[in-house]
């Protein structure tokens, strides 16, 4: 199955629909339970699109398209990075090492999103984990700027 399609069964109450008349700019909307999105954006942006419109479902209360308020900057960057942690997890990023990938845009071209996404990711996961995870064999190392680095440790007590 492709990442989109895959994004998309982990909600299977939100109807996801592309909408050639949407604004260029405009990567997604949601309204409801329905997801619109534009067929114009690459294929590395289309699955951060679908993981940051379901952020939205999750967690947006009200409309924030405008971004008038505080508030409404805060939900969108919430959802964006929420988004990004949908669409990349600490066992993804252990796939890219252990698939030879070097740095984040073989990681991003790997995963098949756009680097932003990934680099917004690993920035999550630092503050989550105060930048240390270790998960099976492997020790991530989360920087707050938007790297990482994987260790693989070959004892297996």
């Amino acid at each position: 199955m492709q990442l989109c399609e895959e994004l998309m069964s982990v909600t299977p109450e939100l109807d996801f629909l592309y909408d050639p008349l949407m604004p260029e700019k405009q990567k997604g909307f949601l309204d409801g339970d329905v997801v619109y999105l534009n067929p114009k954006q690459s294929y590395y942006e289309l699955p951060c699109t679908i993981g940051e419109e379901i952020a939205h479902y999750l967690t947006t209360v009200g409309d924030i398209t405008r971004q008038k308020t505080l508030n409404d900057k805060k939900q969108e960057r919430q959802a964006r990075t929420l988004g990004a942690v949908i669409v990349v997890s600490p066992y993804e990023i252990i796939n890219c090492y252990e698939n030879g990938c070097k740095t984040l845009a073989e990681s991003a071209n790997f995963l098949q999103i756009t680097i932003e996404t990934l680099k917004t990711a690993i920035e999550y996961y630092a503050r989550k984990f105060n930048g240390i995870k270790t998960e099976n064999n492997y020790t991530l190392l989360f920087q707050k700027n938007g790297t990482v680095a994987v260790l693989k440790s070959f004892n297996n007590y």
